[in-house]
Parts: C-alpha cells; sequence; structure tokens
C-alpha cells in the first residue's frame, strides 16, 4: 500500500502530464478536458484509455469534441450516478429512522390505550380514584412529549428529503447543460432526439420534426486572433441568440466545440428553412462586441444543414444528412443554409 507522501507524488505526476497532453495538443485547460487527461494517465477508466490509444496509434489528432464526449459518457455519468446512490443511501436512512419513530410511538399509543382500560376497571371497582387518576394524568403527558418529539424529528426528515430533491433537480439540469453556454448538451439532444424518433416511428399520424446542424464561420480564426477567452463569449452569445430564435418545445445544444445542433418538432423541413433563414439573418447582422470593455470584434456568420425525419432512419443518420447539407453550405462559400437532399 502506498504512503500518502507517495499518493501525492504520483497525483502531482498525473496532473503535470495532463497539463503537458493539452499544452502540446493546443487544447484548452477546461475541468473537462483536464479531467479526462487526468484520469487518462492514472489508468482510472479502461474505456478512456482505450479511445485514447486508439485515436494516438492512428496519427490523428484527439479533437476537443472527443474528450468531451468521453468527458459526459464515462465521467459526468459516473459523478451523478454517485450522487444518486449516496441521495437514495440517505433517503432509505430517513424511511427507516421513520419508520422506527413512528413504531414507538404505535407502540406507546397502545400501552396507553390499555392503560386507560385498566384504569376504567380500577375506577369501577374503587372510590378512591385519586391515585388512578394521577397515573392517567402522568401517561397522558408522556404521550404529549412522544407526539411533540415525533412531529420535530418527521419535520427534520422532510427537510432533509426536500433538500435531497433539491440537489438531485440540479445534478439532473447540469447533466443535461453545456458548462459554457448554457445550453443543452450533446448528451440531452440526442435523448430527446431518440424519443422523438421513437414517437414518430410508432404512430401512424406523426408530425414532421427537423435537426438543423449549425456551424460558426472561421472561428478558428477569431480563437488564433483575440484568444479563446473571446472565443468562449461569442459561443455564448451566439447560443443566447439561437436560443432566442426558438420556442415551444425546440431544443438548441452545443453539440462539440463550435457547433450547435437544434432540435425542431412539429416543423417541416420548408419551415425549418425559413428559421434558418431568419435565424442566419439575425446573427449576421448583430455586431460582436467583448462584454466588458465592448471592443468590437465584427460581425459573425453561421452555416446550417436542415433535414427533415424520415420513418424508421433513425437520430443517427439524421443528423449525418443535416451535417451533410451543413458541409455543402461550408464549401459554397459559408454563411449559407442548405436542406438536405
Amino acid at each position: 500500500m502506498p504512503t500518502t507522501e507517495e499518493q501525492i507524488s504520483r497525483h502531482w505526476g498525473y496532473a503535470d502530464a495532463t497539463l503537458k497532453a493539452l499544452r502540446d495538443r493546443g487544447l484548452r485547460p477546461t475541468p473537462e478536458l483536464y479531467h479526462v487527461w487526468f484520469i487518462y494517465f492514472a489508468a482510472e477508466n479502461p474505456e478512456i484509455l482505450r479511445v485514447i490509444d486508439a485515436v494516438n496509434a492512428s496519427g490523428d489528432d484527439l479533437a476537443e469534441d472527443t474528450l468531451l464526449q468521453l468527458y459526459y459518457r464515462y465521467i459526468f455519468d459516473r459523478q451523478a450516478a454517485d450522487f444518486l446512490q449516496r441521495g437514495m443511501e440517505d433517503f432509505s436512512q430517513v424511511v427507516e429512522i421513520s419508520d422506527e419513530c413512528l413504531t414507538s410511538a404505535r407502540n406507546n399509543i397502545r400501552s396507553y390505550g390499555e392503560l386507560l382500560k385498566s384504569s376504567l376497571g380500577t375506577l369501577r371497582a374503587h372510590k378512591d380514584v385519586g391515585p388512578v387518576l394521577g397515573e392517567i394524568v402522568d401517561q397522558t403527558e408522556d404521550m404529549k412529549s412522544t407526539i411533540d418529539n415525533l412531529h420535530v424529528r418527521l419535520d427534520g426528515y422532510l427537510n432533509r428529503v426536500v433538500l435531497l430533491q433539491r440537489e438531485l433537480e440540479q445534478t439532473r439540469e447540469r447533466s443535461y447543460t453545456d458548462g459554457l453556454t448554457r445550453v443543452s448538451n450533446r448528451m440531452h439532444f440526442e435523448e430527446q432526439l431518440s424519443q422523438l424518433a421513437k414517437e414518430y416511428d410508432s404512430s401512424e399520424d406523426a408530425e414532421p420534426f427537423c435537426v438543423m446542424m449549425v456551424d460558426l464561420d472561421q472561428f478558428k480564426s477569431i480563437n488564433d486572433r483575440f484568444g479563446h477567452r473571446i472565443g468562449d463569449e461569442i459561443l455564448v452569445l451566439i447560443a443566447s441568440m439561437l436560443k432566442a430564435n426558438i420556442k415551444g418545445r425546440d431544443i438548441v445544444a452545443r453539440y462539440g466545440g463550435d457547433e450547435f445542433a437544434i432540435l425542431l418538432p412539429q416543423t417541416s423541413l420548408d419551415d425549418a428553412m425559413e428559421v434558418a433563414a431568419d435565424m442566419s439573418k439575425r446573427i449576421a447582422a448583430r455586431e460582436i462586441k467583448a462584454k466588458n470593455s465592448g471592443a468590437s470584434y465584427g460581425h459573425m456568420t453561421v452555416s446550417v444543414g436542415a433535414a427533415e425525419y424520415v420513418a424508421h432512419e433513425g437520430g443517427a443518420k439524421l443528423i449525418d444528412r443535416a451535417d451533410s447539407a451543413l458541409y455543402r453550405a461550408k464549401k459554397d462559400g459559408r454563411n449559407r443554409h442548405f436542406a438536405a437532399e
């Protein structure tokens, strides 16, 4: 068993290797990316090891999007699961203690009832009722104290349950939200898309729905010129503009890097293209300014690909078709919106 000093030294080694990996690959030292690399060097997750080793062996660049997928699939989900496990254990303890408390109160009430019955017999048989009434008064005070204590403890347990519910809801919300832009993350988007596809495939009169893939034009040059902090500000701004352009059950998600995905239930392809045209126009017209200094960074445009769901094709193929349309928009000169063929 390693000593505490050895464990500290080993973890500093993982941290140094992690920072070097991020720096060498030109990646941002965000908590998500740092966490993935740290776990890789610590060899704590075999799936993360397998994926990163395979990419390294192929000679390809390890994209930020791939690392984020690893984070949400193998790290964040596990943390959420650990929290849920702890929450359920706490809740089980609350239920168990409450049951013990109620059992104790029930036993006391039963004893109190037996006392009343026996006291009634004594009252009927004797004229001197003072001692009997005194015992009843004492027992009544004990019962009142027991019930008051029960109320106090149950109020405490109720507060703990409310706290657990609040923390669970916050964890659920975080698991569905992109940490930077505060729109939905890829995991939530794909879950909702899968559910919508199942509903469509199982219904005889299902309404059409579409997916739009949105990519920021020349975003890498923005990062290279102004730095990642300004790049992040622009991502947040574009995400808010995309979200302002949707309604109802529509979902905007950060799909990876500077690419966003939009799910449009109850929307035909023609309607989706109208949304894309209006959205692209609004974004192109908006001057991008720094949040604190107000410095102008010019204008940003987006390229959009849209596709309407075809029965039984599945969510993955729908995204592929929308991505192909996005690629055509990029290839055709950017600041375009194309529909999938």
